[in-house]
């Protein structure tokens, strides 16, 4: 399996992509974005084993579904800043489903970016279903920013690392 691109290409997802409009879920909201700051996010339970490189190489996901506020119009983009090889994969319901059911996890990799731009869709909360790579447990920092929500910077733990 080929490694995760290094590129910090970004993913840019449209309104079809998402789940829909939701309410909100008394989560968390960083820079406009529900779902970042998970509780039990530092389980090892969360981390599904997805493949493993030639290299020998192990790929975990952790299922994050993210909502962005109506207030972060006309979108938000959520970066991972550090661990370098972290990344992100979202997308329309049906190709999340597709790529998640690949198990030997090529898809997933190939497919993910570090960065990732989730449209406002409507007057609620726009929800799309996605995750996050990771090589090993991590403290994955994601950086947040809308053009009209504050900028933000939040460190989850993922599988059993500490923050």
């Amino acid at each position: 399996m080929p490694a995760p691109a290094t590129s910090s290409s970004l993913l840019s997802l449209s309104c079809p992509d998402s789940v829909g409009q939701q309410g909100a879920d008394h989560e968390t909201v960083t820079g406009g974005v529900e779902g970042l700051v998970l509780p039990g996010s530092d389980d090892p339970a969360g981390l599904y084993p997805i493949g493993t490189a030639s290299s020998g190489k192990r790929y975990f996901i952790y299922k994050a579904f993210l909502a962005v506020s109506p207030s972060a119009a006309p979108y938000a983009t959520v970066s991972v800043t550090r661990p370098a090889d972290a990344r992100l994969i979202y997308g329309s319901p049906s190709r999340i489903g597709e790529l998640f059911s690949d198990s030997s996890g090529r898809a997933l990799v190939t497919a993910s970016r570090s960065t990732v731009r989730l449209p406002v869709c409507g007057p609620r909360f726009t929800g799309f279903t996605g995750g996050v790579i990771v090589t090993r447990p991590a403290c994955v920092t994601f950086e947040v920013s809308s053009p009209s929500a504050q900028a933000a910077t939040v460190a989850v733990p993922i599988g059993p690392a500490k923050c």
